[in-house]
């Protein structure tokens, strides 16, 4: 079994797409160097020039500080303005922590929006969804860190790169629909249509074989491609802010996180969706004779979710392996849906929904193999 892995492996990747990776890594460091700070233009660079200052601004609010630099929020945006580097790197620190004071204002009124909601729903009716769904929210607030200063311009880069709009997890998409469309549909140019569905439902130790090799593929990738992206986005400024609140860049976040925990829940849930999208890619793969076609489709499923569409079906694709993987609303904020009169997190829905259709493609599978030999 272990020689027939490897076999499919091999034959899964080829040189194109070796090719394919290297040229979605060399995107994703480009990005990422791009955004590299220059002179003064960013709070990395006040971290790097002045740890000290930094260090001593860094954590929760002080209210004569934050009382001190509120006027700077009116001024212009401090990275653009015009001074001594002095200057400018004291307008960049003071601009900075005034918004972060500001995001902390905006915490505290929505915890107090929050519970006069709750008070009041009490009053009117105690078993409303709408009350689990505030006491909910208001629990998971009241249960974390409020927002403080920290430099977290890094994993900020990340973030963005991870989410619509950004292009992180659509080339993660794209890549492997392309490595993994030839999977079974492939076979057809290798003339071992036959051989695979020579029994009723395939040989079993061939179509293990192949879905174990994509795989290994799946995971190999994501987990490179997220540690490539990882290293060049914060290695150069020694991974600053990695034990910052998640909710000191997200704002609206409800989950008692550091950046570093955030982006690796936010890893694990992509490789999860990703060996989701596998799944389907191999049944549409079992379902047509011609690569091209099955990448066609595959395709189209990872690029859904950039097109706004109306209604239930818009809603849907927020939970499809794709949809998850570029979902802006895993950690970002509080989603969550009425379920049995329970209020459950969009994490949980999606993490749930993506297990339910790997299930589903895979019980599939024999179904479609069943079909082409039936073709």
């Amino acid at each position: 079994m272990r020689r027939l892995i490897i076999f499919e492996f091999r034959k899964i990747m080829i040189p194109r797409v070796w090719i394919s990776i290297a040229g979605g890594l060399a995107i994703a460091i480009f990005y990422f160097i791009s955004f590299y700070p220059s002179g003064t233009n960013s709070l990395l660079v006040v971290n790097k020039e002045k740890p000290e200052v930094i260090a001593a601004h860094t954590g929760p609010i002080q209210p004569e500080l934050a009382l001190k630099y509120a006027p700077r929020l009116k001024e212009e945006y401090a990275e653009d303005s015009v001074g001594s580097k002095e200057q400018k790197m004291t307008r960049i620190l003071e601009q900075r922590y005034a918004a972060s004071a500001y995001s902390l204002d905006l915490f505290n009124k929505n915890l107090n929006d929050l519970r006069g909601q709750k008070a009041l729903l009490e009053r009117q009716d105690q078993g409303s969804y709408v009350l689990k769904d505030v006491t909910k929210r208001l629990s998971m607030l009241e249960g974390i860190r409020p927002p403080g200063f920290y430099v977290t311009n890094d994993w900020g880069s990340l973030y963005r790169f991870f989410s619509i709009p950004g292009v992180g997890n659509m080339l993660i998409g794209l890549i492997l629909v392309f490595a993994l469309a030839p999977l079974y549909s492939g076979e057809a140019n290798y003339r071992m249509d036959s051989l695979i569905l020579s029994s009723k439902y395939g040989r079993l130790k061939i179509v293990t074989a192949k879905l174990l090799a994509g795989f290994i593929v799946t995971g190999g990738f994501v987990t490179l491609f997220y540690g490539v992206c990882v290293l060049f986005s914060c290695l150069p400024f020694g991974f600053v802010g990695w034990n910052a609140p998640l909710n000191s860049y997200f704002v609206e976040s409800p989950y008692d996180l550091t950046q570093l925990q955030g982006m690796l829940l936010k890893y694990a849930v992509t490789l999860l969706a990703a060996c989701g999208l596998l799944l389907l890619t191999a049944l549409i793969s079992a379902l047509f004779r011609s690569s091209l076609s099955t990448l066609g489709l595959a395709a189209c499923l990872v690029m859904l979710p950039y097109f706004s569409l109306p209604g239930v079906v818009g809603d849907w694709i927020d939970f499809l392996p794709s949809g998850v993987i570029m979902s802006t609303s895993l950690i970002e904020k509080y989603v969550s849906y009425n379920i049995f009169g329970i209020p459950i997190l969009h994490l949980t829905v999606s993490i749930v929904s993506v297990i339910v259709i790997g299930v589903i493609a895979t019980l599939l599978l024999p179904k479609a193999f069943e079909r082409r030999l039936k073709a």
